[in-house]
Formats: C-alpha cells, sequence, structure tokens
C-alpha cells in the first residue's frame, strides 16, 4: 500500500501502481470474455427477456469500464484548486 504524501493527497495510486491495476483488470477481462465462462451463459436461457450470454457480456463489460474508471480517477485532496 502507498503512503499518503503531500503531492498525491494520499489518494491516487502511484502511476506504476496503477499501471499494475490496469494490467491486472485486462487480464481478468480476457478470462471473463473467453471461451470457457462464455461456455457456462450459452444456450436458451434468458435474463429479463434478453440471452443470458448477451447479459453476462454486457454485464462483464460494464463492470470492465467502472473498475477502470475507478482506477484511473485522479481524486482531488480537497484544497483549493485541487492541488
Amino acid at each position: 500500500m502507498t503512503k499518503p504524501t503531500e503531492k498525491t493527497g494520499g489518494h491516487a495510486p502511484e502511476p506504476k501502481r496503477r499501471g499494475e491495476r490496469l494490467v491486472g483488470l485486462l487480464i481478468a477481462g480476457i478470462i471473463l470474455l473467453n471461451f470457457p465462462f462464455l461456455s457456462l451463459f450459452s444456450g436458451n436461457r434468458t435474463f429479463l427477456g434478453f440471452p443470458l450470454l448477451f447479459s453476462y457480456i454486457f454485464l462483464v463489460w460494464g463492470l470492465i469500464i467502472v473498475v477502470a474508471a475507478l482506477v484511473l480517477r485522479n481524486r482531488r485532496s480537497g484544497k483549493p484548486g485541487g492541488k
């Protein structure tokens, strides 16, 4: 875990850690959107009237976007000017 500093305000991860988290997210996305997991949701089942496979793909896709936004977000430290 990184130590809070005056420069980062203790909120944003260091660029190296941020990069590592994005690589981990990429690997998780590749695994979740590849054959073994997709085959679990294929078939004639539906979720809220949509095929289960499409629901799974859009859910995972949305979660990847949300997690990437959280990793890349630059929180303000609460000081005037945002620095």
